[in-house]
């Protein structure tokens, strides 16, 4: 028996993904027409139901439930409310984030649970997934996210007030600013930098060994702006590919302060693959036309480094000019220290 993999319409996964993974995707809410569309949660009783087809599928196996972050819906509440009747058959996380970082972590799940991992297994994979990965999302128009409720008011009025483009991301669950910009241009550059930030840091701290790094590009009715957003990210791992990064911290400089020098280094960079998907409709009725976003996770497992290595590490980020000697007074006492010993310097 396997375990069983369900999570809902808000992850991005396309139905022949889904069903090639054997992950079940339950379909949110749309209710209304035109201007008075809305959306709404799964209710407890729908998804006991699915939650107990899925417990005769898989045996005794069980079942993981991924849906969206409970600040964004009250889907998670209510799956809670549906997995108390199976006595801890049916684990529900809470994902804190939404899109294909939930479609990332059902995949992962969904693997690990295909070699036959446990329960316990599989719902560490998907924790570790979700740890590890990111979301970052432009909208042209922020009053859908206020009218919906996803985005204060005050955060909405300071954008349009100020004529700002800004890249918001999911942090703790909960829709934040994570850059302002002038332009969709200047947004853009944005996102591509923090994917570039997000690379270089796990080429560094991968030593030689870095997890590959998974993007997807989202898009609401824009895919002409999702395959310029792609190919840029595309560039841009192209050119750290040629980029020959120092792998030696440089000969340390005679001074007499000490001073602070960090040094990035890497071995190698991470593979890189990126995809473009579509946001589902329950999504866009919440994002607008024309929103873009990137998920990007990191797959593998971290290695620690040895003693060695870290050793090596911390003296290749921090070049340290010992102390001037201590000296004695008068009396052969040693001198106190009254702030007159200089300052670090940045």
């Amino acid at each position: 028996m396997t375990v069983q993999i369900v999570t809902d319409s808000s992850c991005c996964l396309t139905k022949e993904v889904a069903e090639k993974a054997g992950i079940t995707v339950l379909d949110l809410h749309v209710e209304g027409e035109g201007e008075e569309q809305t959306t709404s949660s799964l209710s407890s009783l729908e998804l006991t139901a699915s939650y107990a087809r899925l417990m005769e599928r898989g045996g005794d196996a069980g079942v993981l439930a991924l849906h969206l972050s409970k600040q964004l819906s009250a889907t998670y509440a209510n799956a809670c409310v549906a997995a108390g009747v199976f006595d801890g058959q049916v684990r529900v996380l809470d994902t804190k984030s939404i899109g294909m970082v939930l479609g990332f972590a059902a995949l992962s799940a969904a693997e690990v649970a295909r070699d036959g991992a446990d329960l316990d297994t599989v719902v560490a994979v998907a924790e570790e997934t979700l740890k590890n990965s990111s979301l970052w999302l432009y909208v042209h128009q922020l009053d859908v996210l206020r009218k919906g409720g996803r985005l204060s008011v005050g955060q909405a009025l300071l954008t349009s007030t100020l004529a700002i483009k800004p890249i918001l991301q999911v942090t703790e669950g909960k829709l934040t600013l994570a850059a302002k910009t002038r332009t969709q241009v200047k947004a853009m550059d944005r996102v591509v930098d923090l994917v570039r930030r997000l690379v270089i840091d796990e080429a560094v701290a991968g030593k030689g060994n870095p997890r590959d790094v998974q993007i997807a590009v989202h898009h609401s009715d824009a895919e002409d702006q999702a395959v310029d957003l792609s190919a840029r990210l595309g560039e841009m791992i192209e050119q750290l590919n040629q980029l020959e990064a120092p792998t030696e911290p440089p000969e340390p400089r005679p001074h007499s302060l000490r001073r602070q020098v960090r040094i990035e280094t890497w071995k190698s960079l991470p593979q890189v693959e990126v995809s473009i998907v579509s946001i589902p409709e329950v999504l866009q009725l919440h994002v607008g036309q024309g929103a873009l976003g990137v998920a990007a996770t990191l797959r593998g497992t971290a290695e620690s480094a040895t003693p060695t290595e870290a050793a090596a590490d911390k003296s290749a980020e921090t070049e340290e000019v010992p102390d001037a000697p201590e000296t004695s007074g008068a009396n052969g006492e040693k001198a106190e220290d009254n702030g007159a010993e200089s300052s670090d310097t940045e």
